[in-house]
């Protein structure tokens, strides 16, 4: 089939959606003729990964970007929802054109992953598949937990997501040409776009040294490790992995935590740390190169993850291919792919602490090492068959297959 790809972030060597896009076109190009819509600042990277791996005989990469005055604006993250919105018309327009000249099977919106941004896609002829995109919401106990800004913050996202669901144009008919819709977080859909929604997570992992160092022994070597990696932010959980691992710590006495990663919370986290009595038990590693976080990954035994309305992080997938249970919350994508196979995800009610509960999990796995290491085996073994770049690009070929008999 010959496929057209819509890709706003498709790079190597950054990590994150740009990361999960470049493997996964790389997986679809070994089986379609696939062409790749995205930001001509790309473009060097591509050549630099090409000169070392070689290129693809069935990947095309077509670039585009806003005039340069766009550009100049949207430096770093300032005013980039418009940039994003802009561009995204923009490449469905080059989409008509490149769809009256080449006659493709199908387009894909790959990335980006919100549901409340416009496909540019849409605006162009033939099959369209939508996502995976989907919007977290953030559960009324964690929000009362956020800080005054933080709180605003997640309100006006709320707002801005269902005035755009609602009366965007653009967004609506994303919605309507899509044939299919792959959605990341299945329970916030809106309702009349349940029927087209296939649920599906994107990230995978490759099983590669500067990836992942999988363990073969599982076992504990003394005290337990705890870790947390990623930004430094309230969305991230920082501040609940480090307040559960205190309180964890006031009644278990042979354990530690690291912390890898820097943000906004830093100096909060920084004086929670000297001013508790365990504190001396707290690592903070600052932000590490891959290498680094590969090895402290490695090098732990229990990896805390509270994050909320994130997606699923490729580092939770690090970990559990190393071999490290994975202690996160119920509701969102992390928690639908640790479940209580991977880790254990810890529900939300106003009727409990979260903190509480993330210690309660914690120490279970203090507690109970064989329950801890039959956790670490499934974790690599979920890892390897649900999430390989190539398991993921199977799914998706199967949906290009049905979409295309269909039409």
């Amino acid at each position: 089939m010959k496929i057209l790809i819509s890709a706003y972030a498709c790079e190597t060597g950054r990590g994150s959606e740009g990361e999960i896009a470049w493997r996964l076109v790389l997986e679809l190009a070994k089986r379609h003729d696939i062409a790749v819509i995205t930001r001509a600042n790309l473009r060097p990277v591509h050549e630099e990964a090409f000169q070392r791996h070689g290129r693809p005989v069935n990947l095309q990469f077509i670039y585009f970007d806003l005039p340069w005055i766009f550009r100049f604006y949207k430096k770093g993250r300032r005013f980039f929802l418009l940039y994003y919105y802009l561009w995204q018309i923009g490449s469905g327009l080059l989409a008509r054109r490149l769809q009256k000249q080449a006659c493709y099977d199908l387009s894909h919106h790959l990335t980006g992953g919100m549901d409340w941004m416009p496909a540019g896609l849409a605006l162009a002829r033939g099959p369209f598949l939508w996502g995976p995109v989907g919007s977290e919401d953030t559960h009324p106990v964690l929000r009362r937990g956020l800080s005054t800004l933080s709180q605003w913050k997640d309100r006006m996202r709320l707002v801005a997501r269902g005035t755009m669901r609602r009366f965007d144009p653009l967004v609506r008919l994303s919605g309507r040409r899509a044939g299919r819709i792959l959605s990341h977080t299945p329970e916030t859909m809106p309702r009349h776009l349940v029927r087209k929604m296939t649920p599906f997570t994107q990230t995978g992992i490759e099983e590669t040294p500067s990836m992942v160092l999988p363990r073969e022994n599982l076992g504990r070597a003394g005290e337990l490790r705890l870790l947390f990696a990623g930004e430094l932010k309230d969305w991230k959980g920082a501040l609940l992995a480090l307040q559960a691992a205190l309180r964890f710590f006031e009644i278990y006495p042979s354990a530690r935590l690291t912390i890898v990663g820097d943000g906004p919370l830093l100096s909060k986290i920084t004086g929670m740390v000297a001013a508790h009595l365990h504190g001396d038990r707290v690592t903070l590693a600052g932000r590490l190169d891959m290498a680094g976080l590969v090895q402290a990954i490695n090098h732990s035994d229990v990896f805390l993850y509270p994050s909320f309305h994130h997606g699923l992080a490729t580092v939770v997938l690090q970990a559990m291919l190393t071999g490290v249970p994975v202690v996160c919350l119920e509701g969102d994508a992390t928690g639908r792919t640790v479940k209580q196979e991977a880790g254990i995800t810890v529900s939300l009610s106003n009727e409990r602490d979260p903190v509480d509960d993330l210690a309660s999990a914690i120490h279970r796995l203090a507690i109970d090492e064989t329950y801890r290491q039959s956790l670490a085996r499934a974790a690599q073994t979920i890892a390897r068959e649900r999430h390989a770049y190539a398991s993921l690009a199977d799914r998706i070929e199967q949906i290009y297959r049905e979409m295309g008999a269909r039409s």
